[in-house]
C-alpha cells in the first residue's frame, strides 16, 4: 500500500517536471480564486452598506464566501 503511494508521489513530480506550464496554471487559478472571493466579498459590503440586505444575510454569506 505505502508502494502506491510513494509511486504517486513520483508520476506527480515527474508530471510537474516534464509540464511546468501545468504548475503554472495551477498557481494561476489559486490567484484567480484569491481575485473572486475579494470581489465577492467587495460585493456583499456594497449591498449591506446600501440596505439590500440584512446583517443575517451578510454574515451568512460572508462565511460561505470565506
Amino acid at each position: 500500500m505505502m508502494f502506491f503511494g510513494l509511486l504517486l508521489i513520483i508520476i506527480i513530480i515527474w508530471y510537474f517536471m516534464k509540464n511546468p506550464e501545468a504548475a503554472k496554471k495551477l498557481s494561476e487559478f489559486q490567484y484567480s480564486s484569491e481575485d473572486s472571493k475579494k470581489e465577492a466579498l467587495k460585493i456583499l459590503n456594497e449591498k449591506f452598506v446600501n440596505g439590500e440586505i440584512t446583517e443575517e444575510e451578510y454574515l451568512r454569506k460572508k462565511k460561505l464566501i470565506e
